[in-house]
């Protein structure tokens, strides 16, 4: 029987079955020529402390390893980060002796910002590739999953951190307990944690089931993380909304011992409890309005061709590998896929025989399908002169649409 990742309980409701899905980046090379395996992929309600969560566990050590996924290749995402970096020096001074960690910084492209501010830095990173790259740019990474031990393993190395930062990681971690206790021993008595986290109440009013993959373990508000946090002494301080991946939360986390709560946290929380998002029913929503916009993307994507249309999948965000399972479509239903990050170039989408070439290569189709709709403002910049010449642009989330 299968407990809830924050407070054990066995008291889950699935809200939303996407079927048995591969692991969203398992891109295998085309040469290898074999078929990704698949594993349940089920949203769950907990009623006991109300966190989204999803059931089925793939090993860390398959998704976090050898991945391909890369942060400093998209702008909007370096801008969103210094932004942050920016906000964390308003609240934050530095002395010279302290330091900045980034769990799961990947690449390094969100601490560029700080050392070149002459502020000491620290990455932890699983990712064999995004650590060496992180070296490359001068930027010490630990190359290990972050949990309690590697956590007293930093301290008697860097001492506490002042400030531990933490992109689309928190939600990820298999070891949940063990990587907050971590966190906890790891901050400094007047540091902050600053978490970001794709935010539940958006995802669910956009309708974005794609954010529900194997990677993503948990799915937050800031009610259900500082239910979580409040096991380990932490709780939030505040928090604000940002809209980079279609809607995130940017939590500032410290020991209980020196909150005081902000307004702007305040109505945060009192917006959740009024809009429904502590309670079942909104997921159960969500769930009947995902499986609505599947048919009429499956419907559009059928129309097309049959008009003879040729179709690229525009991106292959790991995201994109939801879409396409739920959705049902394969490589009869798209012809390829094209992406700019060289480590998903001469792959098979996962679970697919969708090829994924380099954009640069292959001369445009008549229509794109855009998987990374999240950065939907600065590709579609991008794609101007394919527009002006009758190039089309089906962007699927949160509303259908043709461009």
């Amino acid at each position: 029987m299968f407990n809830c990742r924050s407070c054990n309980s066995h008291d889950l409701e699935i809200v939303l079955d996407l079927g048995n899905q591969p692991w969203g980046n398992d891109f295998i090379p085309i040469v290898l020529d074999v078929s990704a395996p698949t594993y349940p992929l089920q949203l769950l309600f907990c009623s006991e402390c109300g966190m989204v969560q999803i059931g089925h566990t793939i090993p860390k050590e398959t998704m976090f390893v050898d991945h391909n996924y890369v942060s400093g290749t998209t702008g909007s995402l370096r801008r969103h980060f210094e932004l942050i970096g920016k906000k964390i020096l308003e609240k934050v001074d530095f002395s010279s002796d302290e330091y900045i960690l980034d769990v799961g910084g990947n690449d390094g492209s969100f601490l560029k910002f700080f050392k070149a501010k002459k502020i000491r830095v620290l990455n932890v990173d699983s990712g064999r590739q995004q650590a060496e790259l992180s070296r490359q740019s001068e930027i010490t990474c630990v190359n290990d999953f972050f949990n309690l031990d590697l956590a007293r393993t930093i301290i008697k190395k860097y001492g506490q951190a002042k400030v531990i930062h933490g992109s689309g990681i928190f939600f990820h971690l298999e070891e949940l307990q063990s990587a907050f206790n971590g966190l906890k021993i790891l901050l400094q008595p007047d540091g902050v944690i600053v978490a970001e986290f794709i935010y539940l109440p958006e995802m669910v009013r956009s309708v974005a089931f794609d954010q529900i993959y194997h990677e993503h373990l948990l799915y937050y508000t800031a009610t259900s993380f500082n239910k979580l946090l409040d096991q380990f002494d932490l709780t939030i301080e505040d928090a604000e909304l940002a809209p980079i991946h279609g809607g995130t939360c940017v939590a500032y986390v410290k020991h209980k011992s020196v909150v005081v709560r902000t307004e702007r946290l305040n109505r945060l929380l009192e917006d959740e409890a009024r809009d429904g998002f502590n309670d079942i029913n909104v997921y159960r929503m969500f769930s009947k309005k995902s499986a609505e916009l599947r048919d009429k993307l499956k419907t559009l994507i059928k129309k097309l061709k049959d008009e003879g249309l040729t179709i690229h999948a525009l991106g292959a965000p790991v995201k994109g590998t939801t879409i396409l399972h739920y959705c049902g479509l394969n490589e009869n239903d798209i012809d390829c896929a094209v992406e700019i990050n060289d480590l998903k170039v001469g792959t098979y989408y996962p679970g697919t025989r969708i090829p994924v070439y380099h954009q640069n290569n292959v001369d445009p189709p008549d229509v794109y399908l855009l998987l990374a709709w999240n950065f939907k403002d600065e590709i579609i910049e991008k794609l101007k002169d394919f527009r002006d010449r009758g190039g089309k642009i089906i962007v699927p989330i949160p509303v259908l649409e043709i461009l």
